[in-house]
């Protein structure tokens, strides 16, 4: 009889041996590490953690899906009747920090809770949305997370510890915070205990680092005691304030004015970067928002041929984020409601009680806009059809590239009568050459990733050089730049254009354009000079008629 019980038991052990062993080979292989986070301190672990701890976990996980594994199947083929396919939901989650003191990320499983219903666009609908009465009691039972079971066999989790948080809170932690990271995360924990989701982010973090400081055997069964007590029969703290998942730290930071608007974008921005570094695929994507600004003296005819020039592209946008800058005429308004009828979902607008300018009016559009990628438009203009399908294709391949514009043909009356091109550099090398004397970029051509802009300080009231402004901000920031060759834009013009670029406010822009560079050392004082010098000959003293073929002989490439 002894005999029998002590080969099943080392027969067991095998098992697990072995188990263990394929499922730790297998977490590594998916596993990958948190490279843009700095490191924080590695804790030094305490004998209980490092060598009775991991031993514990193994028994309990090991002995949890035996005792439950009628219960797995039987949830697996619910879910699979109720919610579909997969049965099981994967999510990348900071776990322990490796010897560099970084965070490694993990697959966490789970038996999914929701279905994956779309909008007639694709998009998943809400959470309350795709959430069943299935799912609700999945969570509200906690059996969705026996799956975990798992992760604790593989290594990546422990039975007891700070619950895993998503990637894109880990961006908003601090220091500190990131301590709780110096333990496995756990199935469950002392915060889990004191409320789970019904507790502020800072009583999570106050109870994860409590549990971090006092790590002890005793403790764990504690919780053990305490989590079957409070997630079994008293289901408490599953949801917060009625929503159907827990608001995230970014979210809360940003409502209780503890980041700003622009932190917030570029944190998880961050987060994303980061969640693509397992495939090293950025973030590629083929979604971007067009970006305009209308004010009242617009040609409302020119404003409809420019909108749709957009909505016509090869691969055509999802948004057009539109600033109404000031009240506009009858006709305009015309336009936009026609527009907003035929694409109910595509126009985004913002308005301007009064006229603030294109400065202003772009950085409020530029907040709203809801996608990454950010094509810039002009409201009468003509983008080519492959305009934006050849931008999104140089971003993706160029994942390091913030902003990549193109050249431009002007014209007059009809598209067909070009009279001149503006030709820009293509490289960054020779974009950054060109800025320490002219504007780089073709305004209305520009596609760019609105995290890098926004981390500049986005577009700024600037008279006739907001752009220039804002790529010079990017230049000092070191982002990469770069346009192509194409002709993206064919850009409406005027025989009396160039003659209007001139007077003394538009020098003074300019020359405070030129001091600026000077000042950031982009410029010494000789280019310094010679800029302000000819820019005051050209718009202060030079008459208008000269100043037009000035430009059209040496600023534009005239067509024969």
């Amino acid at each position: 009889m002894l005999e029998n019980i002590v080969k099943y038991i080392g027969i067991f052990v095998v098992i697990i041996v072995i188990a263990v062993s394929i499922l730790k080979k297998r977490a590594k292989q998916t596993a990958y590490k948190a490279e843009m986070m700095k490191p924080i301190v590695v804790r030094k672990m305490g004998f209980y953690e490092k060598y009775i701890k991991r031993v514990l976990d193994i028994i309990c996980a090991s002995c949890a899906i035996i005792c439950f594994s009628p219960l797995y199947i039987i949830i697996a083929i619910l879910v699979k009747t109720k919610l579909g396919s997969p049965v099981l939901f994967t999510q990348d989650r900071p776990g322990l920090i490796a010897e560099d003191g970084k965070e490694n990320i993990f697959k966490m499983y789970k038996f999914r809770t929701m279905t994956n219903a779309t909008d007639k666009d694709g998009n998943l609908l809400p959470d309350d949305i795709r959430m069943t009465k299935f799912g609700k009691w999945l969570r509200n039972t906690s059996l969705d997370e026996l799956p975990e079971a798992f992760n604790i066999l593989n290594g990546t989790m422990s039975v007891i510890g700070p619950r895993p948080q998503l990637v894109r809170d880990l961006v908003f932690m601090s220091k500190e915070e990131r301590k709780r990271h110096t333990v496995k995360p756990g199935l469950s924990g002392l915060a889990q205990v004191k409320g789970r989701n019904a507790i502020s982010w800072e009583e999570k973090f106050k109870w994860d680092l409590q549990y971090v400081e006092n790590i002890s055997f005793f403790q764990d069964i504690r919780i053990i005691m305490l989590t079957i007590k409070t997630a079994i029969f008293k289901h408490e703290g599953i949801t917060q304030d009625n929503m159907e998942t827990a608001e995230d730290l970014g979210v809360y930071l940003l409502k209780n004015g503890r980041v700003t608007e622009k932190d917030f974008v570029v944190k998880n921005k961050k987060a994303q970067v980061i969640i693509g570094q397992q495939k090293n695929i950025g973030v590629v994507t083929d979604r971007y928002s067009v970006l305009m600004s209308v004010y009242a003296n617009e040609n409302a005819e020119y404003f409809e041929k420019a909108i749709n020039s957009m909505v016509m592209q090869t691969l055509p946008p999802d948004e057009i984020v539109l600033v109404e800058d000031g009240p506009l005429n009858e006709d305009l308004y015309s336009v936009i409601r026609r527009f907003k009828v035929k694409y109910p979902r595509l126009i985004t607008s913002v308005v301007n009680e009064k006229n603030m300018g294109l400065g202003i009016a772009l950085q409020k559009g530029l907040i709203v806009a809801r996608n990454e990628l950010i094509a810039r438009m002009d409201t009468d203009d003509i983008a080519n059809k492959e305009r934006c399908e050849k931008q999104l294709n140089y971003l993706n391949a160029n994942l390091d590239c913030s902003i990549v514009g193109g050249q431009i043909a002007e014209f007059i009356d009809v598209p067909n009568n070009i009279v001149g091109k503006r030709e820009v550099p293509l490289s960054d090398k020779e974009i950054k050459k060109f800025m320490r004397r002219r504007c780089p970029f073709n305004h209305m051509t520009v596609m760019f990733r609105k995290t890098e802009v926004l981390k500049a300080g986005n577009y700024q009231d600037w008279y006739w050089n907001e752009d220039y402004f804002l790529w010079i901000r990017m230049a000092l920031e070191n982002e990469k730049f770069a346009n192509l060759a194409d002709v993206l834009v064919n850009v409406r013009t005027s025989r009396d254009l160039y003659q209007r670029r001139g007077g003394i406010k538009y020098f003074v822009s300019e020359r405070k354009i030129q001091k600026l560079m000077l000042e950031e050392k982009m410029i010494g004082y000789f280019r310094y000079s010679i800029n302000v010098i000819e820019r005051a000959i050209l718009q202060v003293f030079m008459p208008n008629w000269l100043r037009s073929i000035v430009f059209k002989c040496f600023a534009r490439k005239r067509e024969k």
